[in-house]
């Protein structure tokens, strides 16, 4: 099935003698290393794509630190370097294992995507004559959210103080670190940034944009982070660092006011589960997209059949994931904000229920697709959105957060305050009134603007647990966009259904189909050791009706921390981010 096996197996082993880092070795890790394969030990592991930031957090692991408080060092990084899809500027969406008193655990889930201004309406954007203006400069700006959603994962489950978390961050913006092949590669033909002073200032100090293996220093955004680091999160969505952001978007068509920033909370929602196989699986709901994985997955549960790794329905069994995958999509276009869509919580859990998934089960065949509308009986688009980056924790009590957070389109609005902050774009993932796709639907109620509403996501995070011990299996998600919910439920069927590991997930090449009528699959890339899919693949897939088409490897990128029955923790990060890593101790 897949083109270049034997090249992946030599390179795979010749990675694998040097880049599984034992401790000793992590903290001589450099930002441009590529260092991808899994780390296993029988303490605690952490994955992100930059493998300084997974160093941070598996330090406080080690000092004493839980899940919780590994995760705020390794995200507060993770904004300082790969600040061109991720930082405090942003939002996101985080779920959380946690432990109880009494030795029980449960679940949650923070969402802390940004909102949109108390000003905003659906019409915003509709007789614009700019084409980026929902994407590009101060109206794309959505409320920042990451900051208020640390410090709500820290007042809740955090263990060690806000300031030695926060502070491994600013050492790293203030003293500098290499630009990694990722950082580099997205700076590439931003023209913006040389044009600008704000932007010139950190990422072309000489009047050309870094390069990898050139030290970018964020000093201005070290002062902005000791603030919050001394005087708590309040210090960003108020006084000075409030009054600079206004100022910025002011300057550039905003309509966000100090109101917003003061206003924005935080909000604890109840994920949706269900049984897979041997498993529980727990996700995000609306508005992001966990419940679409998970219905999905659920779909997929019961076509039975042989679903190993290498069997011979390999191909039928991919056919029928994608159809499942499908499905799912179409039931996404109602997950709009709990607070502006009635009964969200209630649809979510009804399309969960064994009678509407052995309805959407029966409606898969498998000797061939159907068009678009098949899947989409609502005839709303599916929202397309960007940019992300993920990250998860396990730590040695079995407590685990899995969180993605993001500024949308690479390096947001194209705006930085004066206090280094880059801005997100995420009113961009709004949709609008009176706009047709190419299939003629229309965009969904459920996502249009309204005054400090949150915007349908992608995100996925997502964590499993054994359905008898309640041990924890594997926390994953992924970021890309739109890309993230079939990231997500490959890794979740890799390892639970095909018994793949960490680094198995992560070397496995993808599919994508985001009901747009093209499914996608992955090239072969001998870059970051990838096979792809072959002819005999593609040819079997176009004779039952698949729109196909080639992509690269960098289109998503999913990590993943996983737990096996022994307790050895492993983690992976994506080698599709090559500055990343998956350490454990």
């Amino acid at each position: 099935m897949f083109a270049g096996q034997l090249r992946l197996i030599v390179s795979f082993l010749l990675l694998a003698a040097g880049t599984i880092l034992p401790v000793s070795r992590a903290a001589a890790i450099h930002t441009s290393d590529q260092v991808f394969l899994q780390e296993a030990a029988p303490h605690g592991g952490v994955a992100t794509e930059a493998a300084p930031c997974t160093k941070i957090g598996l330090d406080v692991l080690q000092q004493g630190g839980n899940a919780a408080d590994a995760i705020i060092a390794s995200g507060l990084c993770v904004g300082v370097i790969s600040a061109y899809h991720s930082g405090i500027g942003g939002g996101g969406f985080m779920l959380v294992r946690f432990n109880k008193d009494d030795g029980s655990h449960d679940y949650e889930m923070i969402d802390f995507r940004e909102t949109s201004p108390a000003d905003a309406h659906k019409y915003m954007f509709v007789n614009s004559t700019d084409a980026k203006v929902s994407v590009v400069g101060g109206l794309s700006v959505g409320v920042p959210g990451d900051l208020r959603g640390w410090e709500m994962l820290h007042q809740r489950h955090g263990s060690m103080p806000w300031q030695d978390l926060v502070m491994p961050a600013v050492h790293l913006a203030r003293n500098g670190f290499e630009v990694d092949v990722d950082l580099a590669a997205a700076m590439h033909g931003q023209d913006f940034i040389m044009q600008n002073a704000v932007w010139a200032e950190t990422y072309a100090p000489n009047g050309t944009a870094l390069v990898q293996g050139d030290i970018c220093y964020r000093k201005r955004f070290a002062e902005t982070l000791e603030k919050i680091a001394k005087y708590g999160v309040d210090a960003f969505y108020t006084g000075d660092i409030a009054l600079n952001t206004i100022s910025t978007l002011r300057q550039n068509n905003g309509i966000m006011t100090l109101d917003d920033l003061a206003s924005y909370t935080a909000v604890v929602r109840q994920p949706q589960n269900i049984t897979y196989r041997n498993t529980r699986i727990f996700s995000t709901v609306a508005p992001s997209s966990g419940a679409v994985v998970l219905s999905a997955l659920k779909i997929f549960e019961g076509l039975g059949g042989n679903i190993s790794h290498s069997g011979p329905s390999i191909h039928l069994n991919t056919h029928r994931l994608i159809e499942a995958t499908r499905f799912a999509y179409g039931q996404r276009t109602e997950y709009g904000d709990p607070a502006f869509t009635s009964n969200v919580s209630q649809l979510e859990a009804y399309f969960l229920t064994e009678s509407v998934v052995n309805q959407t089960r029966n409606k898969i065949v498998d000797n061939k697709t159907f068009p678009v509308t098949y899947y989409n009986p609502e005839n709303y688009q599916v929202v397309i959105d960007n940019g992300t980056s993920h990250m998860a924790v396990i730590d040695k009590n079995g407590m685990a957060v899995s969180l993605t957070t993001t500024i949308n389109n690479y390096w947001g609005s194209q705006l930085m305050t004066a206090d280094g902050v880059i801005l997100n774009d995420e009113m961009g993932d709004f949709s609008s009134p009176g706009l047709l796709d190419d299939f003629g639907f229309s965009a969904s109620p459920a996502n249009y603007i309204a005054g400090r509403k949150r915007p349908q996501s992608s995100i996925s995070s997502t964590i499993a647990e054994d359905l008898e011990t309640g041990d924890i299996i594997i926390a994953t998600g992924s970021a890309g966009g739109s890309r993230i919910i079939t990231a997500t439920l490959q890794h979740l069927h890799h390892h639970i259904d095909q018994g793949l590991n960490s680094s198995s997930c992560v070397h496995h090449p993808r599919w994508h189909d985001q009901l747009d009528g093209n499914t996608y699959f992955e090239y072969d890339s001998e870059t970051v050791g990838i096979a792809g899919y072959d002819d005999a693949t593609m040819a079997y897939f176009r004779k039952i009706g698949y729109n196909i088409s080639y992509i690269s490897t960098e289109r998503s990128t999913a990590h993943v921390v996983i737990r096996q029955p022994n307790g050895t923790i492993e983690a992976a990060n994506d080698p599709r981010k090559a500055a990343g890593a998956g350490l454990a101790y």
